[in-house]
């Protein structure tokens, strides 16, 4: 009677696990009724369960409960950060990252979590879990004498970094909301390097793909620092944008961002790294305007071959899945009325252009 009831106690629980019940789980966590890790029949835990569904308020719930983050007791060996993986829930994916997930940790068929999120099309998932940086991994420029900068920023910096899209308008906007970050950019800009060169001399975690990240988000903070206080263009952080949007007169095509990104490059100081062997060998023979451009060479290299590959990417900040036309000449795309609005003193001219030919034909 007793293995019954508490048999009947496990599924009403993981039930509210799967449904997003959070206050039912908190309630049954808090009296004792059932442990954080118990196992169902197929060896999945209530973490395991709530990564599949994309519950991460729940999975922050049950790690701070106590429950396993690694737990391979499943009947694969699957882990709680494949089935977030699986998912496509970055929120959780981030949350499971952040509590210690093994991103090394291989099922029964030898394949970690961003390899089954590849093969599942997971892609912004397997671009977090290669490219995380944890909050700990910022912590001792915090503290004692080695603080840097308060730790009220590092939650807005971690953000910043993980930005899937790198596009420097689509980071110019982040920092437009985050204006904390623009106003103590230098001790930011120092850290990031810190750890950019850091993650080059660590022969044990050696991953010059965020080296090169943390190099490239630190110069977009930098420049745009410098526009906003007035050392660098004129008009702001809003000038900073229309440089790097402003659309070359033949074509469109936005110099401003391929040139900035091109120079971003050229600064990194690590020659002997392959990634940076990788981008010049795939930039440098490209006439500016052809394919791929700076930004696609960087975007592959650093969140995968497929992050590219993307339809209707916003034409103002390269967003994917924009939706938004322009209603003249139906020939850009954007994410947002903020972005077609931005874009249009670069676009009229083009678009005017492209009305009058379709009139033609």
């Amino acid at each position: 009677m007793a293995a019954e009831l508490n048999e009947m106690l496990r599924k009403q629980f993981v039930e509210n696990v799967n449904q997003g019940n959070f206050d039912e789980v908190c309630r049954i966590l808090e009296l004792g009724q059932v442990e954080a890790d118990i196992l169902d029949e197929n060896g999945m835990t209530p973490l395991m369960h709530a990564a599949y569904k994309g519950k991460h308020e729940i999975c922050q719930l049950l790690i701070d409960k106590g429950a396993d983050v690694n737990c391979a007791k499943h009947e694969h060996m699957y882990t709680p950060l494949m089935f977030a993986c699986l998912s496509g829930s970055l929120e959780t994916t981030k949350v499971l990252l952040e509590a210690g997930a093994d991103k090394g940790a291989r099922n029964d068929i030898n394949r970690t979590a961003s390899q089954l999120g590849a093969f599942t099309g997971r892609h912004d998932c397997v671009s977090l879990i290669n490219n995380f940086i944890s909050l700990k991994e910022f912590e001792s420029f915090t503290k004692g004498s080695n603080a840097v900068i308060d730790s009220d920023l590092l939650g807005p910096l971690q953000n910043y970094i993980l930005n899937n899209n790198l596009s420097p308008v689509r980071l110019v906007f982040f920092l437009q909301e985050n204006m904390e970050l623009v106003e103590n950019y230098q001790p930011i800009v120092k850290v990031l390097k810190i750890k950019c060169k850091s993650y080059l001399k660590d022969s044990h975690a050696s991953n010059d793909v965020m080296s090169m990240k943390l190099h490239y988000v630190a110069n977009v903070l930098q420049h745009c620092a410098r526009w906003h206080l007035g050392m660098q263009g004129q008009h702001g952080i809003d000038g900073f944008l229309k440089y790097l949007i402003k659309g070359r007169p033949s074509d469109g095509f936005p110099l401003g961002t391929e040139d900035f990104i091109r120079q971003t490059i050229r600064e990194y100081s690590y020659s002997e790294t392959t990634i940076l062997r990788q981008l010049v060998t795939s930039i440098a023979p490209v006439k500016k305007g052809d394919e791929p451009t700076a930004l696609s060479c960087l975007t592959q290299v650093i969140n995968g071959i497929h992050s590219m590959q993307q339809s209707n990417l916003c034409s103002t900040c390269s967003q994917p899945n924009a939706e938004r036309r322009c209603s003249a000449c139906k020939t850009v795309t954007y994410c947002n009325s903020k972005c077609q609005k931005l874009h249009w003193f670069t676009h009229k001219k083009m678009c005017k252009l492209a009305t009058n030919a379709e009139r033609e034909i």
